[in-house]
């Protein structure tokens, strides 16, 4: 605590200093203050962004900051409801640095600043697992999806050679179709099953130097399988 209360007071006469700011981030990730974490993630980004991209963002603090928000209840009303046995889930509606308390400012690191700069599978995929959080269905496809395309699998080109890269890739294909089986049938109207047929149409006709390997026959069988379950 005391070397967290030294760098806030440093920061008021180094506030352009991004390096101060990422040990300001780091030591009050360790001390529980997740929200000024959360602060210095921000400015980190919206001093070196434009410069480095996603390696501006520590991920793993991002990730932490996202689990901090999402193991408190969803129901803001049951996230209150503090009683003699859960305690911890009324400090979770009112705490700065968990639940509910921090979602504000977590949501805004990643509307006002990560995602207007930055495109990262991990960056997505942390935004997807809030927006899972919150039930909003469509956003989280979109997010996963995002993810996904900026993937080895979603960027890959005709003419890859290496295997291992390949095979990581198919099950980066397998893993956002079941991301559709999953969150598509509760969005009303949305046609995950031809998205996913389509995913895997345009990932096995850049990759057909493959068809050889064993991992190949998961491909062919996942395309049989999404046209059997939209018959």
């Amino acid at each position: 605590m005391l070397a967290f209360r030294a760098l806030k007071q440093g920061l008021r006469y180094s506030y352009e200093n991004w390096r101060m700011w990422y040990n300001y981030m780091i030591v009050a990730m360790d001390v529980g203050e997740l929200q000024e974490s959360c602060r210095a993630l921000g400015r980190i980004v919206e001093q070196t962004g434009d410069k480095v991209g996603n390696l501006a963002v520590d991920e793993d603090v991002l990730d932490r900051l996202v689990d901090a928000v999402t193991r408190a209840p969803a129901d803001p009303e049951e996230a209150a409801a503090v009683g003699p046995q859960d305690a911890s889930a009324g400090s979770a509606a009112q705490n700065p640095n968990e639940g509910h308390g921090l979602f504000r400012n977590v949501l805004g690191l990643f509307e006002r600043t990560l995602l207007p700069r930055l495109s990262s599978p991990r960056i997505f995929r942390a935004y997807a697992r809030l927006l899972t959080w919150q039930s909003k269905w469509e956003g989280v496809i979109k997010a996963y999806l995002d993810a996904y395309r900026c993937s080895f699998a979603g960027t890959i080109e005709k003419g890859e050679t290496d295997t291992t890269k390949w095979r990581e890739a198919v099950t980066e294909v397998e893993e956002i179709v079941d991301i559709l089986r999953n969150f598509g049938p509760r969005v009303e109207g949305y046609k995950w099953r031809l998205q996913g047929r389509s995913i895997v149409r345009t990932f096995t006709g850049r990759t057909r130097d493959f068809e050889d390997e064993p991992e190949w026959v998961r491909l062919t069988q996942l395309q049989e399988d999404l046209r059997k379950e939209d018959d």
